[in-house]
């Protein structure tokens, strides 16, 4: 980071982009584990999925982050467990992290499931204070650099269908003040909780919409909400819009080109107060899911 006000900038701003630990994913609809582990096996096979995001392109040091997940469900269906790992670059911090997740899933319906789950984990987190170009830079609060390991626990629930998904989360129950050294603590105030839900809505043999949404709530007052349309073609194409409440315009296509394998890009244009200081945000998917448990109707997408 070559100013120090770009870089109060794009921390600023990261707080309601990507929140602490966890990534704001435009493409959950396609990747709900990545928000809420209950989730865990809800493509029942072994599924996994690898997402690399760029946001705000254009701009040096633009954050940058990758996720890859795997989730199952056990010879017991009523069991579900997944994994993690992210790594994310934001500012002077480089966040790298692991997760795992149990669940427990209830049949509620013919092909509906009710699960709960908790997840635990750690992340990393290393501060580079030299990248900040100070007028004095004989200033000791910058002269070190800083590695920080932090637990992260999380909890969900969810009820889901081949046609319909509801959840609710909270990835980490902890809270620590960014660029702080301070120890995390348990502050309901502060803490993010997400709602998402969807529905695959049949038009006719060949084509569906699938309208959804996440809100990300913070009692602190910083809320964040994604709604979304996607319209999907012969089960193989997908094109979507969404807007996000924190002015930005979002683009997504996907591609599934092969039983198993789905791929996925979206564009985030801003309109707000960085649509002069950015060209967009890329995120690119790749989904592979080892077979099918169960013939259901829509099992590549629900």
């Amino acid at each position: 980071m070559k100013q120090l006000l770009t870089l109060i900038l794009l921390s600023a701003v990261c707080a309601g982009s990507f929140a602490q630990k966890e990534m704001f994913m435009s493409q959950y609809m396609h990747n709900r584990f990545a928000i809420n582990t209950a989730f865990a096996g809800s493509a029942e096979t072994l599924s996994a999925m690898a997402a690399v995001r760029m946001q705000w392109a254009g701009n040096p040091e633009s954050p940058k982050a990758q996720y890859l997940s795997m989730h199952a469900p056990l010879k017991n269906d009523n069991v579900a467990l997944g994994l993690a790992v992210f790594n994310e670059n934001v500012a002077i911090a480089k966040n790298t992290g692991l997760t795992a997740a149990y669940a427990y899933r209830v049949n509620t319906g013919k092909m509906q499931k009710l699960a709960f789950s908790i997840s635990a984990g750690f992340y990393t987190t290393k501060l580079n204070w030299s990248q900040v170009d100070l007028i004095d830079d004989t200033d000791p609060a910058f002269g070190d650099n800083e590695t920080l390991t932090e637990p992260i626990l999380g909890f969900g629930v969810s009820w889901y269908s081949n046609s319909f998904f509801v959840g609710f989360s909270t990835p980490d129950i902890f809270y620590r003040r960014s660029f702080n050294n301070e120890s995390p603590s348990l502050e309901l105030s502060e803490i993010d909780y997400l709602f998402t839900a969807g529905y695959l809505f049949p038009l006719s043999e060949a084509l569906a919409v699938q309208p959804s949404f996440l809100l990300r709530m913070n009692p602190s007052g910083s809320n964040i909400a994604d709604l979304s349309g996607t319209f999907i073609y012969n089960s193989t194409f997908l094109l979507g819009a969404a807007y996000r409440t924190n002015s930005e315009l979002i683009a997504i296509a996907g591609w599934q080109a092969t039983p198993q394998l789905m791929i996925a890009y979206s564009y985030d244009y801003p309109t707000g107060d960085l649509s002069n200081m950015s060209s967009g945000s890329h995120e690119i998917s790749l989904k592979y899911n080892f077979g099918y448990k169960i013939n259901t109707a829509n099992p590549r997408f629900f």
